[in-house]
């Protein structure tokens, strides 16, 4: 990652940043006073963490500063250098999904780490690496439940809620094997389903960071009568713009008219997000839609970080690649309903532009 991103906010600005390097995300939030906050991580083709790095290079150091980590689920691309960012965030609270606090889930985390590398989810070593080094429990999110509060801010869980909850104990059943019966993969656990959607409320507005959910949970979030009133004016867009995680009624019920929308593209194997028809159907919802790097043009960083490994072992020195980190940074006054700042970062862009914003 380069330096050279400007001054962190003043004590009295809201910041929300997202962070996409090509295969992950992270956002990072200024809750006001110089408390942050950090939602999920992903890590450059070094291994480090993109929002500890982001911190650093603001000024920031995350071990007095972040005071709250949330991991949304446990998909690698939400997922990879949380235990990094766990260590080095002395004062910060951990938060996950509640589905995750049964000890069935438990034993199967701490299990991983006895089976074949190859046939374990990564993101399941990631959350043995922070559930193992965690000196209090975590701070449990489920669907309507408060989950943070600062002094300027609060932080409120929308998910999973009590149907999901269920249906995930009961996918626990087959997650380990019986006594005697052969080592098999871990199966999924839908853990888009479980995600942890946040909204973050300041006396300036609210953002909305939709995770991984998918359409059947937000339809449950917009039937309940119990949720945050309000409406956000910043949405991270959910599954990186995937139609199967679109609601019509967030955009009309949740989100303020035309709200500055930011997502981060994905790629695996041959399947890209956003595709075209996502575009067009973000866009068709606000004109204020930015992406951490240009769709379509994505690539996972896997070689890369194999490739640097390969010379590291050799010997060569091995530095950052500045051009792959991408982010959309919105700041306002905590006090002041107005307009968000908005600066595109290293490969962000301007949707429906073009061109960088």
């Amino acid at each position: 990652m380069s330096s050279g991103f400007g001054l962190p906010p003043a004590p009295e600005e809201f910041e929300l940043t997202v962070i996409g390097p090509g295969y992950g995300e992270s956002v990072v939030v200024h809750l006001g006073r110089g408390a942050w906050m950090i939602v999920d991580s992903c890590v450059d083709s070094g291994g480090a963490p993109h929002p500890l790095r982001y911190l650093e290079d603001l000024g920031i150091e995350p071990a007095e500063s972040v005071r709250f980590v949330v991991a949304t689920h446990w998909h690698d691309d939400h997922i990879r250098g949380m235990a990094q960012v766990v260590t080095r965030c002395l004062r910060a609270r951990f938060c996950c999904s509640g589905a995750l606090a049964r000890r069935e889930f438990l034993v199967a985390v701490g299990k991983s780490e006895e089976r074949p590398r190859s046939r374990v989810s990564s993101g399941l070593r990631e959350l043995h690496g922070v559930f193992s080094q965690l000196s209090e429990k975590p701070t449990w999110a489920l669907a309507d439940r408060l989950v943070h509060r600062s002094s300027d801010s609060e932080v409120w869980a929308l998910s999973p809620d009590d149907l999901v909850f269920k249906r995930f104990l009961d996918s626990l059943a087959g997650l380990l094997p019986d006594r005697g019966a052969p080592k098999r993969r871990i199966p999924d656990l839908s853990p888009n389903e479980v995600s942890v959607v946040l909204w973050v409320r300041s006396a300036g507005g609210v953002a909305l960071l939709g995770a991984d959910l998918e359409r059947a949970g937000w339809q449950r979030t917009l039937g309940r009568g119990t949720r945050p009133e309000g409406l956000a004016s910043a949405f991270k867009v959910p599954h990186h713009g995937a139609e199967t995680a679109h609601e019509p009624g967030v955009w009309k019920q949740m989100l303020t008219p035309s709200p500055v929308a930011v997502l981060t593209p994905w790629t695996r194997g041959g399947r890209r997000l956003p595709g075209r028809a996502d575009l067009s159907r973000i866009l068709s919802e606000t004109p204020h839609a930015y992406a951490t790097a240009p769709p379509g043009r994505v690539r996972r960083g896997k070689q890369q970080r194999q490739v640097a490994r390969t010379l590291r072992e050799t010997g060569a020195e091995v530095r950052r690649d500045g051009q792959r980190f991408g982010a959309v940074r919105l700041r306002k006054s905590l006090d002041d309903a107005g307009e968000w700042s908005i600066e595109t970062l290293g490969t962000a862009v301007r949707l429906g532009a073009g061109r960088p914003a």
